[in-house]
């Protein structure tokens, strides 16, 4: 289950980010980078975007309140909003 991680994201980003997708999609992309849309993930659908915004939640110790991430948004886009909600990594 490893993955490749892009150089635009830190080690535990990474790390935390690959946990929040293995628990909601039963594994992460091979490719892990900012770029990647989430709809290209294996399994993205409306429910389980509700299921990873939790599990992101948990993962980085955030609220994310009314926060809901679409198939269009990228890995990097979930990083800003993680940032703006007080995660740090």
């Amino acid at each position: 289950m490893g993955s490749h991680v892009d150089s635009g994201l830190s080690d535990e980003a990474a790390r935390r980010l690959t946990a929040a997708l293995v628990a909601v999609f039963r594994r992460a992309p091979s490719n892990l980078s900012a770029d990647l849309a989430l709809g290209q993930i294996g399994g993205w659908d409306s429910m389980n975007a509700v299921t990873f915004t939790f599990e992101l939640e948990q993962a980085f110790d955030v609220s994310l309140g009314e926060t809901t991430f679409t198939a269009q948004q990228t890995i990097g886009d979930v990083l800003a909003v993680l940032r703006e909600k007080g995660a740090s990594f």
